[in-house]
């Protein structure tokens, strides 16, 4: 790099004898850290310092970028392999950019050390995630790349999908990469804007009711599918939160993929589960949505129920419209005579409204899957898995 040059660089150095200073926004403990300080020529002052974290299978988990006169810029990484049968294995890299002004550091520390979710005062610049195919047989490579941009318009947020000229015999093809890019209303269901749409050699879906979600990674899209059947369901005004990282606080609840907690009005995601697919999330957020709807009637079947929540609903609401009370009344018989999963796992899946929830949640499943077909053809390099 003409102007620079290399001050020092520390290669795998155990995270136990690390004493640099660069911010992390992961948990994470890593093994073994990287670190390479660059300078300018003429300007012994003027210091850039690249420092990369790796767990301790060598793959890295998070990189902190501290430039002279720029914010901090980290990025956090998150890997996953998959098989595209019969013979194709894909290596994705999925990689979000955060940056911080300097002037917030000592902020950023404080609202750490009091609790705060380490990326509250970072800007989210752009999610993207590397796919990285090779056909076991052939060797044939290729690259797909991911991204969302514009995070901070949520009305306007750009998804873009890239495959990119294909790699066979270690050269790559002579052609151009297919590309296709459009807007998101994040706000509004993650519905697609179709004035701001550009295909090259694609073509856009047009019957993927959930094509706004596609790009999102696994654990991105459990607020995403939530919002979105909420909407659906006419309870998108109903005082019901998410929380995509819940901390189960019994059995019952270690036993769980998610859970509508009627005492806070929340749908719960279990930190401790790993969905293996964006489908697997689409039927555990349908099946979590529909019971919001279910305690949604209880609470106004019954003048209140059991919780403030309840309460608060009812307040809100008032009494049932006729149309609604019959279904509400088999909803409160359920939830009165509701046995637990660590009770009885048999009779807990024959309860009304698991029953009923597991429906809503297999019949939108099933339409994401279907609805997927549109753009796994238009990107077929991509894990169904995480698309």
């Amino acid at each position: 790099m003409s102007g620079y040059y290399l001050i020092s660089k520390i290669e795998k150095l155990p995270y136990y004898k690390y004493k640099g200073d660069a911010l992390h926004l992961v948990n994470q403990t890593a093994r073994t850290v990287d670190e390479v300080v660059i300078g300018i020529k003429g300007q012994p002052y003027l210091k850039s310092k690249i420092t990369t974290f790796r767990d301790s299978d060598g793959n890295i988990i998070e990189r902190a970028m501290d430039f002279f006169g720029k914010p901090y810029k980290n990025r956090v990484y998150n890997m996953r392999d998959n098989i595209i049968e019969p013979d194709e294995y894909v290596k994705s890299v999925h990689i979000k950019e955060y940056v911080l002004p300097k002037s917030l550091k000592e902020a950023h520390i404080q609202s750490v050390e009091q609790g705060y979710k380490r990326t509250l005062l970072w800007t989210p610049v752009k999610f993207f995630t590397n796919h990285l195919s090779e056909n076991i047989i052939t060797g044939e490579k290729v690259l797909t790349q991911v991204t969302q941009s514009n995070l901070m318009k949520p009305q306007k947020e750009t998804h873009t999908f890239v495959e990119y000229p294909h790699i066979i015999n270690g050269k790559i093809q002579n052609y151009a990469k297919k590309i296709l890019r459009f807007s998101v209303d994040t706000l509004n269901e993650y519905k697609i804007n179709k004035n701001n749409i550009l295909e090259q050699n694609s073509k856009l879906p047009q019957n993927d009711s959930f094509l706004g979600i596609r790009a999102l990674d696994i654990n991105d899209s459990k607020t995403a599918f939530t919002q979105k059947f909420l909407s659906e369901r006419k309870l998108k005004n109903k005082r019901i939160k998410i929380n995509p990282n819940y901390i189960a606080g019994n059995n019952d609840e270690e036993l769980m993929k998610g859970m509508f907690d009627p005492n806070e009005g929340v749908i719960n995601f279990i930190k401790g589960y790993i969905f293996k697919s964006k489908s697997e999330v689409c039927h555990t957020s349908r099946h979590e949505t529909e019971h919001g709807w279910q305690f949604y009637l209880h609470a106004r079947n019954t003048k209140g129920g059991a919780s403030e929540w309840e309460e608060k609903i009812y307040n809100l609401f008032r009494d049932l419209p006729k149309k609604l009370k019959k279904e509400a009344e088999e909803y409160t018989k359920s939830i009165r005579s509701y046995v637990t999963i660590s009770e009885n796992r048999e009779q807990y899946r024959k309860n009304f409204i698991e029953m009923c929830a597991n429906e809503q949640g297999n019949k939108s499943r099933i339409l994401y899957n279907n609805e997927r077909a549109e753009i796994q053809k238009e990107f077929p390099h991509i894990p169904i898995e995480l698309l």
